[in-house]
């Protein structure tokens, strides 16, 4: 038995599991890269947001589509004549295509959001943070639009996948999906390049800027993905010659989770850079790695609910203000002032002298 179900010849040429291996394997990384950002922000950081939420809802939508996906090429998504594909199949692959769609437009819908939520952490008050607040309201409203003519494509509804309805109309797909690609770039562009200005501006290390920069410039790849896209549908023949673009929503929303994903792993990076020269000077032997091996512990403080000096909000990080000092009072025998972090929230330790002339 081929691929294919009821194909003529069970050896039909098919992309179906070269579509099925990358849906799976994005999939699986996508997931990787939220399970490690749970983990840093629930667990290390213990900073949760609503940016965390939604990327999770996100990946949600985003394996959604790929078992809508994988479960499609074995009714004929990725044959590489389209007249190889039965004509008792045209029904199902209809209707799990139309399934797939608000998975699709939920999950680069999504991701956008994680992104933009992300930015409201670190985003000082003024004129950038009401810009981000309002590309929230667009792409929002932009992306529900989407997906509200998309399951309305066709009147009667069911026409998208009965082939037996000849009554009604469509709206030309073509048209459609380049006109709506081409507004998804318009977004993408917006929301990649927004923390650009405030984090040029801001006052963090020259290196951490650089990082970050380039971490952001990643999202660019995912503009490129959508121009690949526009090329696939400029090409359709018809709807079930879909394969090559549904395989390039797939790399797209998923390597968009990944982006929004990679620039909350920091903390992580440190984390374990820490402990492994902790187990360095553990090795050197000494009270001292006793003490260290306790580890780092990171706090995150968002623009929400803080009174914070403005000067200071800019100064901050991605992941908002980290204070990661450890006590070296007790190491040194000096005397100053010291921040560091325990399980039940930041504490700051101040020992003051006075001597009496």
């Amino acid at each position: 038995m081929g691929w294919t179900y009821n194909t003529a010849d069970p050896n039909a040429p098919t992309m179906g599991p070269t579509i099925t291996g990358v849906a799976a394997a994005l999939t699986g990384i996508s997931l990787l890269t939220v399970g490690l950002r749970m983990y840093v922000r629930f667990r290390l950081i213990k900073a949760p947001g609503v940016d965390d939420w939604i990327i999770m809802a996100t990946w949600i939508a985003a394996a959604g589509f790929a078992v809508v996906t994988i479960i499609q090429t074995k009714w004929g998504l990725g044959l590489d004549n389209y007249l190889d594909l039965p004509a008792d199949n045209i029904f199902n692959f209809g209707l799990i295509q139309y399934a797939g769609a608000p998975f699709y437009i939920t999950s680069i819908l999504g991701f956008k959001l994680a992104l933009l939520f992300s930015y409201l952490r670190f985003i000082p008050k003024g004129i950038y943070r009401i810009l981000c607040i309002a590309v929230i309201v667009g792409c929002t409203l932009f992306h529900l639009s989407f997906l509200v003519v998309q399951i309305n494509l066709c009147q009667p509804i069911a026409k998208q996948w009965d082939p037996t309805i000849t009554t009604g109309s469509c709206l030309k797909g073509v048209p459609f999906y380049t006109s709506m690609a081409s507004l998804t770039i318009f977004f993408d562009i917006i929301v990649m390049a927004l923390p650009f200005p405030v984090l040029a501006t801001s006052q963090i290390q020259k290196r951490k800027k650089v990082v970050l920069l380039g971490l952001f410039a990643l999202g660019l790849f995912i503009t490129i993905i959508q121009i690949i896209r526009i090329q696939t549908v400029q090409r359709l023949a018809n709807y079930t010659d879909s394969a090559p673009l549904i395989l390039w929503s797939t790399v797209e929303n998923n390597l968009g989770i990944i982006v929004a994903c990679i620039p909350t792993l920091a903390p992580l990076v440190k984390y374990f850079a820490e402990q492994r020269s902790t187990r360095g000077a553990g090795a050197s032997g000494g009270e001292v790695s006793k003490q260290r091996n306790v580890g780092s512990r990171y706090a995150m403080q968002s623009w929400k609910g803080r009174n914070l000096d403005s000067r200071h909000d800019e100064g901050s990080s991605f992941e908002g203000h980290i204070a990661s000092k450890r006590e070296q009072n007790s190491e040194t025998g000096g005397n100053g002032s010291t921040e560091y972090i325990l399980d039940d929230g930041i504490r700051k330790k101040v020992e003051i002298n006075i001597t009496r002339v």
